[in-house]
């Protein structure tokens, strides 16, 4: 079963501290059972269109029509039969889906609180900022609230028929990405890979954190 609700944060950051802070008492009770994703990236990057079709919110004809994200929108879900160190695992998935409008900047503190990985999300018509952008919310949400490398990914979402591993490439990314896992999506063509490249990642996550523990 899926859930979904949705926080605009502009006036309502201190309603969202509140949301936050009781996500990340619930999330550090039930670990490892719970995990919360945070994902973002710069606007128009169709973050929602893979939210929605990696907890199976919408099927893949319906994820043409973009709605901008205000402020923030969690979508709960669960993976089965995740291998993680050689046992059968489910887990409930907290995905927050954030706006990359710089408009809701005061809302992050609250976002990354009790974060337990971050999906980096750009595309084609967002590369001329990329760089930058993937810079910045790498450094706020992965590297000060020290999490590893492993518990984040970049995903670069394409649309249309290219070289798109090449136009990748030419994103420039720094340094700090070179230990970051980065992957090329298609909703279109390459649905079902992204939900294994999804199921992978929180499979990272979950052996990192049972090896911190």
């Amino acid at each position: 079963m899926v859930s979904t609700s949705c926080l605009t944060c502009i006036a309502s950051t201190t309603l969202l501290l509140l949301l936050a802070h009781t996500a990340y008492v619930t999330i550090r009770t039930m670990q490892p059972n719970k995990l919360k994703i945070l994902m973002i990236g710069p606007s128009e990057s169709g973050k929602t269109h893979i939210a929605n079709f990696i907890s199976d919110s919408i099927n893949i004809e319906e994820a043409d029509t973009p709605r901008p994200t205000q402020g923030v929108r969690i979508v709960e879900f669960e993976l089965s039969n995740l291998n993680v160190n050689g046992k059968t695992t489910n887990i409930d998935i907290e995905l927050w889906d954030c706006s990359g409008d710089h408009r809701f900047e005061s809302c992050w503190p609250a976002l990354r609180l009790g974060v337990q990985g971050v999906i980096l999300v750009c595309s084609p018509n967002t590369a001329q900022t990329a760089s930058r952008e993937m810079e910045l919310f790498y450094n706020y949400f992965v590297s000060q609230p020290k999490l590893s490398a492993k518990q984040c990914v970049l995903f670069y979402n394409c649309t249309e028929d290219r070289d798109d591993q090449q136009e990748m490439v030419s994103l420039n990314l720094s340094h700090t990405f070179s230990k970051v896992s980065q992957v090329t999506i298609n909703l279109k063509t390459g649905g079902s890979r992204l939900k294994i490249d999804f199921s992978n990642y929180i499979t990272s996550i979950l052996q990192s954190i049972n090896k911190d523990n």
